[in-house]
């Protein structure tokens, strides 16, 4: 799927307008309008709102060869890194290459999916309140990765682990094969920056996602957002962590919400945004503290490839993403080799023969 940023430009001729006339009807800046000629998708209610100005569907303005049984819905990405058809471009080739995987496997199964018509903060925390409780939480503690995997699990979504490609500036994303839930994961990152992405994406797909040339807009992802924040930080917990650093300085406030950080396993950045909430006063620097904080922690990959093992690493895929490693288990024997190492993306990393054996034990073992 690919944004025709030149047929964009041809329309904005035909139409008689102007980049500086559509930047204003469009509440965008010029350089807005130049980016998405240039090939930046529009997010959210910029491409509805383009959709009602020119009088097109959405699907007018991607190419063709878009694949329905495919969906690679635009979604977060690394801090203001922006979405671009390259990086859609490649998403959806990361997502074919599972694309036989999937359809060779019947997905008959009845999936949790959340539909709401009123965005509000109080479903939000309703909806997150009750992900907690299946992922086992605690109102008084965050999720680690492992509790976040398992939530994944829960709601029917198949994790994939792979080193993404450079243009795809992101740590996860959401994508829909053949009627399967997929999120596939970026080795590449921290655990506790991964934490709040994989929730988002999960969010996603009980959501019943709606796919970019269905008008994806940006009040989902912020809706997407809440309910992800509620997940990782309840209330409990949120004012928990402000009653012990409310009255400190402000270097023991940094001081104490590391140790929090670092005991459960999470970034800075999402409490200290929780707590302004609360209190929009509060605003403690801490991005230095953030970075150091995560020199403390692993990788996914760092994880997954720890003692470079195939044992090792087909018990952890086994535990962290079960539904996948159960799909792969009931077609392992006409998987290639070289096609495992492609689909485990782990080519570079472990022999992929020696991966192979193991699987067949598991599948072997299996009651």
């Amino acid at each position: 799927m690919e944004w025709l940023g030149e047929k964009f430009k041809d329309l904005i001729k035909e139409n008689n307008s102007s980049i500086v006339k559509l930047a204003k009807k469009t509440g965008v800046s010029r350089q807005t309008v130049t980016d998405w000629i240039n090939g930046q998708i529009p997010k959210g209610n910029h491409l509805i709102n383009l959709c009602k100005i020119f009088k097109v569907n959405p699907d007018f303005f991607f190419s063709k060869d878009f694949d329905n049984s495919i969906s690679v819905p635009v979604h977060r990405t690394r801090r203001t890194a922006k979405v671009t058809s390259a990086m859609q471009k490649d998403a959806f080739e990361m997502a074919r290459t599972y694309e036989v995987l999937f359809k060779n496997d019947a997905n008959s199964s009845v999936l949790p999916v959340v539909r709401v018509h009123n965005r509000t903060d109080e479903i939000a925390k309703k909806i997150a309140e009750e992900l907690r409780k299946r992922a086992g939480l605690s109102q008084d503690i965050p999720p680690d990765y492992e509790h976040t995997f398992s939530l994944l699990a829960y709601l029917g979504i198949k994790v994939i682990f792979r080193y993404f490609p450079e243009k795809i500036k992101a740590y996860a994303f959401y994508t829909k094969i053949h009627g399967h839930r997929i999120v596939f994961v970026n080795n590449s990152t921290n655990i506790i920056d991964l934490i709040f992405p994989v929730l988002h994406e999960s969010v996603h797909a009980i959501r019943d996602e709606i796919q970019i040339n269905n008008g994806f807009d940006t009040e989902e992802e912020n809706f997407c957002d809440k309910v992800a924040s509620y997940i990782q930080f309840s209330d409990e917990y949120v004012h928990k962590v402000y009653n012990v650093i409310n009255s400190l300085s402000a270097g023991v406030q940094v001081n104490k919400l590391k140790t929090y950080g670092k005991t459960n396993s999470h970034a800075l950045f999402g409490i200290a945004k929780r707590i302004k909430a609360i209190d929009p006063d509060f605003d403690l620097k801490i991005g230095g503290a953030d970075s150091n904080l995560k020199k403390g922690f692993p990788s996914i990959g760092d994880i997954l490839f720890l003692s470079n093992d195939p044992r090792d690493y087909v018990a952890k895929i086994s535990a962290l993403s079960p539904l996948f490693t159960s799909i792969i288990l009931n077609q392992i024997d006409s998987i290639t080799i070289s096609k495992l190492g492609e689909m485990l993306g782990i080519e570079s990393v472990l022999d992929a023969k020696a991966v192979k054996d193991e699987l067949i034990k598991l599948k072997s073992a299996a009651p």
